[in-house]
């Protein structure tokens, strides 16, 4: 590969290694080739010539700390292969390794298949950027916050430890110095990131409602006559009426709202309401800006 390569040069496969070389800057703040040799099969040397692409493509992107033994990424990083789009940073995310991994089907022929998403959103990669620092290295981070109960953005100190998809949106579950408190804060409400390296963060092992896991039974709406309950229930794969899903708290407004089961919200005409929280004692709402 030679000094004149562009990203649109890359093959399809190494493109894809050199998206997660990045995505692994970004979310940890530093890169061994181990990233992609364990996750891609593929040899140490290939993974070092990946590594040398991507200097050629982006030179200012990775530093060696040699005391480390790492590659961290250099104070005027740019991403080049990453966007921001959500959908873009799930598909990378996708591909690491885990029990869940997507399998892709290659078929010659099959049925065809039209998939809707919700709009958009998009990622400022230096929040996300910054954000995950703070996370991966134990720190705080000053951010500007942009709530929707204030009108004016202000200043907030926080201690974050854990990037969240709700399905919408992303969003940090984080230590508020400011409200003394562990809180949710909506990524595309930041701005102007502030890193504070010697000013070590709260461990999230003091969010209780983060640990904390609760049961949701998810039942057909009895209204129903019996033979529509019957395929609602199949629909959702429950035994005797029921679906029970385990989540944690903190995470426990998202998929009620997800599954558009909040009780609050629940409508009268049960051909609308076709599910509903059958434990609604469960639901407890804090932490939320």
């Amino acid at each position: 590969m030679n000094a004149a390569t562009t990203i649109d040069d890359l093959k399809w496969d190494l493109r894809q290694r050199l998206k997660l070389l990045e995505c692994t800057l970004l979310l940890n703040g530093w890169v061994r080739t181990q990233a992609l040799t364990d996750t891609f099969g593929i040899s140490r040397a290939q993974a070092s010539k990946d590594f040398a692409v991507y200097q050629s493509l982006a030179p200012d992107n990775l530093v060696y700390n040699r005391s480390r033994k790492v590659y961290e990424p250099g104070e005027r990083f740019a991403a080049r292969l990453l966007s921001g789009r959500t959908s873009e940073l799930l598909d990378v995310l996708g591909a690491l390794p885990g029990e869940n991994r997507p399998v892709v089907a290659l078929a010659a022929a099959g049925p065809n298949v039209e998939l809707l998403r919700p709009l958009e959103r998009e990622l400022d990669l230096d929040i996300l950027r910054a954000v995950s620092a703070a996370a991966s290295n134990g720190h705080r981070l000053r951010v500007e916050y942009q709530s929707m109960r204030r009108p004016e953005p202000r200043p907030i100190e926080l201690s974050p430890h854990t990037l969240v998809f709700s399905g919408f949106r992303w969003h940090l579950r984080a230590f508020s110095h400011e409200h003394e408190e562990y809180r949710d804060f909506v990524l595309a409400r930041m701005a102007n990131p502030e890193p504070l390296p010697d000013r070590a963060g709260t461990s999230r092992e003091g969010d209780a409602d983060w640990f904390e896991e609760v049961e949701l039974r998810v039942g057909v709406h009895p209204d129903l006559p019996g033979p529509q309950q019957a395929v609602i229930a199949a629909d959702y794969g429950m035994v005797d009426g029921e679906r029970r899903v385990t989540v944690r708290r903190a995470l426990l407004p998202y998929l009620l709202r997800l599954m558009q089961i909040e009780p609050e919200r629940e409508h009268p005409d049960p051909v609308v309401q076709q599910i509903r929280l059958l434990n609604p004692g469960v639901v407890a709402r804090k932490g939320w800006d």
